[in-house]
């Protein structure tokens, strides 16, 4: 049985804000990603973190991705990309803390020895997306290391090959359901009406969403959206839910405003603003 992620159901479980809060209270999101030919990925999702709600976003990037970054995103912290020895000296693991990894990052022995450090060693709420996802699947023994912090947001593409075998729209659904059964994930398979399944053995399917927002770098903001919810203190399945709603409604409210065919991902950031996350 699947619940509809629906305005009622959404207005239930989200979480005012705390008005005495200051930006810590609100979570920082590190976000790595991003290589050369797709240093747009990182400033994707870092804004869109920023835009649904958390304090503080720091990307992690390519020397050349610094400029680009800044000229889009001032409001964004930065860290230079150098690898795991980056990594061990950042303080990921603190409270209010959520990672994206892997819009743009390439599948490099560097970034397959990042994913690898992070899922040994982190256990804050990440975000595994795009090129991650492409990297986890190349290394199934790592599946052992996944928990219910680990938030997995593939299209049938990379879903295929997260479960070793090519899925459609039929078959996918049955295959997340045994994926999730056997490691303890947040899953959220990408597509039209995406499906969220919760570690918890729930499925939901969301009713937000259209095809004007099957474009370049629409997953790297869902990526950002739901890092920022987890990072404000959701627990990891309610962000994977909330965060998909989000993202779709905002390309509804786009496409009503102007049309579907124009919608580009930067588009989902800005129309956050209509939204009470």
């Amino acid at each position: 049985m699947e619940t509809v992620l629906q305005e009622d159901w959404v207005q239930s479980h989200r979480k005012e804000r705390a008005m005495d809060g200051h930006k810590r209270s609100f979570g920082h999101v590190w976000v790595i990603a991003g290589s050369e030919g797709k240093l747009g990925a990182s400033a994707l999702s870092s804004r869109a973190a920023l835009r649904a709600g958390c304090g503080l976003v720091t990307a992690i990037i390519p020397s050349e991705g610094v400029i680009p970054l800044l000229a889009n995103s001032p409001e964004v912290m930065y860290e230079i990309n150098g690898g795991r020895s980056v990594l061990e000296n950042l303080p990921l693991y603190e409270d209010k803390t959520a990672i994206v990894y892997g819009p743009g990052v390439g599948l490099s022995e560097l970034a397959t020895e990042e994913l690898h450090y992070l899922m040994e060693h982190i256990k804050t709420p990440m975000v595994i997306d795009a090129d991650g996802l492409t990297l986890l699947a190349q290394h199934p023994e790592w599946y052992a290391l996944l928990h219910e912090n680990h938030i997995l947001t593939p299209h049938l593409g990379e879903l295929s090959r997260l479960v070793g075998k090519t899925v459609d729209a039929e078959t996918a659904l049955e295959e997340a359901q045994k994926f999730v059964h056997h490691y303890p994930v947040q899953l959220v398979v990408k597509g039209k009406n995406s499906h969220v399944f919760t570690s918890d053995g729930k499925k939901w399917v969301n009713s937000t969403g259209n095809d004007g927002m099957a474009t370049a770098g629409s997953g790297d903001v869902l990526s950002g959206i739901i890092a920022s919810l987890a990072a404000q203190s959701y627990p990891t399945g309610l962000a994977a839910c909330l965060g998909v709603y989000y993202h779709g409604l905002a390309g509804d409210l786009y496409a009503s405003t102007y049309s579907k065919s124009s919608l580009m991902a930067g588009d989902l950031i800005e129309m956050l603003k209509e939204i009470k996350i």
